[in-house]
């Protein structure tokens, strides 16, 4: 089974965003989300949570989790970004709100 954090260091490191893997608590990173701001992310403007598996962008509306952010990027809902990010078996349908 596959957790928020390892989705979300797994997703990081697909969109190339530097953080310091051995850091907990929050940490200054660069958003992933290049086209929520006007001029790029040229100072970090996201907050991560590594222990969490939760990133929060000032700059932008990217909040969330892994799926959040690929939601977020890509421009999908969440069952492409559940298909996208493995569809991991610690995402029941059974447990959705809606």
């Amino acid at each position: 089974m596959t957790d928020k954090p390892e989705l979300m260091v797994a997703l990081l490191d697909e969109y190339d965003v530097r953080y310091h893997n051995h850091r907990s608590g929050w940490q200054s990173v660069r958003c992933p989300n290049e086209f929520g701001h006007a001029r790029g992310d040229e100072n970090p403007s996201a907050r991560l949570n590594l222990t969490l598996g939760l990133i929060r962008c000032m700059g932008c509306d990217l909040n969330g989790d892994a799926y959040s952010v690929v939601m977020v990027v890509e421009g999908v809902d969440f069952l492409v970004a559940k298909e996208r990010l493995g569809n991991p078996e610690s995402v029941r349908e059974e447990n959705w709100i809606i």
